[in-house]
């Protein structure tokens, strides 16, 4: 199919909030993106950048192209469940999948770029634009960003089960929309607050306990793994899940558990107790 050619001809693979995946060609299929924002151009440097890396990521076949009046992206064709479908089919297999997940991520931040934007500059706007702190709570997050290094390390920022393919090559990270050089302790941090977010939401409605208790295991497995590969200060992780969090309230703004993520922010910074902060 040609970019101009009508979507309507094309077999629909999955649906998902931000764009719709379509078969394309053969070996190929296009990202179809909902509404337009700047950061899909990124996604299509960021993933060039990863796969002349030669991390597993699939290779970009098109720019940015048109399709209608929608923004989308050709790529290399990957077949396969998310390692979240992959795990749930097979919970016997929680264990092994988390540490090729720490295994793969340690290995993205073991290279290094400067192609890609900074993290910590989008990381210090988006902590000035966090309207559900107040101005002093928001200066103090600022501060403790400012004390942090920035890195030059490729940052996924997004980086969890459903945003991995398991194909019969192995492991393909997707969707680097977010992608930036920055710290790995700062992607890292990203990873964790997703973790709490997740295992809470799975308690919010009630899921299963053996649910529940997989999900406990993955993250404790994953996290345990990547700080054998990549050892880390903690004082140092607490400090960028304060950043992590903060920031969140602008990239997830529909998310829930804004309290929650308010109450650690606070906590955090003032040395008090918290749920998050016992791990």
């Amino acid at each position: 199919m040609k970019p101009t050619d009508s979507i309507e001809k094309a077999a629909l693979i999955a649906k998902a909030s931000t764009a719709d995946v379509y078969v394309w060609s053969v070996g190929h299929v296009l990202k179809l993106f909902h509404e337009r924002i700047p950061w899909h151009a990124n996604e299509v440097t960021a993933t060039r950048v990863a796969h002349e890396a030669r991390l597993p990521v699939p290779e970009v076949i098109n720019g940015l192209i048109e399709v209608g009046e929608r923004e989308g992206i050709v790529f290399e064709r990957v077949d396969g469940p998310t390692m979240t479908e992959y795990i749930e089919d097979q919970p016997n297999k929680i264990e092994d999948c988390a540490q090729q997940a720490a295994e793969l991520h340690a290995r993205i931040h073991s290279t290094e770029v400067t192609e890609l934007p900074s993290l910590i500059e989008i990381l210090s706007w988006s902590i000035q634009q966090a309207d559900p702190l107040e101005e002093r709570t928001r200066k103090a997050v600022l501060e403790v960003l400012n004390g942090l290094p920035a890195g030059w390390v490729l940052c996924h920022n997004d980086f969890y089960p459903n945003n991995i393919i398991v194909s019969k090559q192995g492991l393909i990270v997707i969707d680097w929309a977010l992608g930036t050089r920055g710290s790995p302790l700062a992607d890292l941090a990203r990873t964790w607050l997703i973790s709490k977010m997740w295992l809470g939401g799975l308690e919010e409605i009630k899921a299963p306990e053996n649910l529940q208790y997989m999900w406990q295991r993955f993250w404790k497995t994953y996290f345990h793994r990547y700080g054998e590969l990549r050892p880390y200060n903690s004082e140092d992780f607490i400090q960028w899940r304060i950043v992590a969090a903060t920031t969140s309230l602008v990239w997830g703004r529909t998310v829930a558990s804004i309290d929650q993520r308010v109450s650690f922010v606070k906590a955090a910074l003032g040395s008090t107790k918290h749920p998050w902060l016992s791990g």
